[in-house]
């Protein structure tokens, strides 16, 4: 993978990437408007207390970020959906499993395989 985190303490890292794995700027923009850390502070907020224990313009920020933080991922799962699809052969189980860890849940498969078409501008097949 060409971006790592390096462990530098029990409680901090650096997040390592070269910019030429990085060519249309979106992990730098990530980190740079703090959309990456505030998805972070996110993940950190466990229970609805510490939400509660944030200011409003806190509970705000933290919400715009890691929301455009995580249409973009969601984007990125699509896209990446579409390519396990038709580059690796993955069926709608394997994708399932993948997307879900629920093998069962073949139509999220197949509907995140359509969105990402969608994205991409292309047709979805017929069966």
């Amino acid at each position: 993978m060409p971006v790592s985190i390096e462990h530098t303490t029990s409680t901090a890292a650096t997040v390592v990437w070269d910019s030429a794995d990085d060519p249309q700027g979106y992990l730098a923009q990530a980190v740079d408007s703090g959309r990456m850390e505030a998805a972070l502070t996110a993940l950190g907020l466990k229970s609805y207390d510490d939400l509660a224990a944030l200011t409003a313009n806190e509970r705000a920020d933290l919400l715009r970020a890691t929301a455009a933080l995580a249409q973009e991922l969601t984007r990125r799962v699509r896209h990446l959906t579409v390519a396990s699809r038709e580059i690796d052969g993955a069926t709608w189980g394997d994708l399932a499993s993948r997307i879900s860890d629920d093998p069962g849940a073949r139509s999220t498969a197949r509907s995140t395989y359509e969105a990402g078409l969608r994205q991409m501008g292309r047709s979805i097949p017929t069966t």
